[in-house]
């Protein structure tokens, strides 16, 4: 593991170099063990990594797709209404699902970025991926690859103290 946590960064652009599938594994494994609500475990994946015509047919729907198209793999993140038990707690644990997953690459060395920006287009997604239209919803796709380059500048982040409203 090479990351720590104040590592964690979106990454836009990415190498030729494949994620290996052991990785692969690890940073789902580490998605599955996220809290939920209930234990309901909400979450559903489908990973496109091996048919690259599918990764670009997918950043195709989106305006800022070029940095996805570099992506060695997505990893489609949905939520399965069948199983579901609140709506905003289960959306709540595929966020720490999702963060899991941010952080577990991270860790090995793998940029990952969070695209919320595909979600108005979820009938298209679904549709390239043949997932089920009513049964899940998508809640987000992770773009997984090598960085090109090391990430020195990281977005800025507010002061704790502007975050933190008070402590009782």
């Amino acid at each position: 593991m090479q990351g720590s946590l104040s590592d964690r960064t979106s990454v836009r652009i990415y190498g030729k170099r494949p994620v290996e599938q052991e990785k692969l594994d690890e940073i789902l494994s580490a998605a599955i063990l996220a809290p939920s609500a209930k234990n309901i475990q909400p979450w559903r994946f489908v990973v496109v990594q091996k048919d690259k015509t599918l990764i670009t047919n997918i950043a195709d729907l989106m305006q800022r797709s070029t940095f996805v198209k570099t992506a060695d793999c997505l990893i489609c993140v949905f939520l399965d209404k069948d199983g579901a038990f609140d709506f905003v707690k289960d959306c709540q644990s595929i966020g720490a699902c999702i963060e899991n997953m941010l952080l577990a690459a991270t860790a090995l060395g793998i940029g990952s970025c969070w695209i919320g920006e595909i979600l108005d287009r979820q009938a298209e997604v679904k549709e390239l991926l043949q997932v089920e239209q009513d049964r899940y919803d998508l809640m987000a796709i992770i773009s997984l690859g090598y960085p090109l380059r090391e990430t020195k500048s990281k977005t800025p982040r507010k002061p704790l103290s502007e975050c933190v409203i008070g402590y009782k």
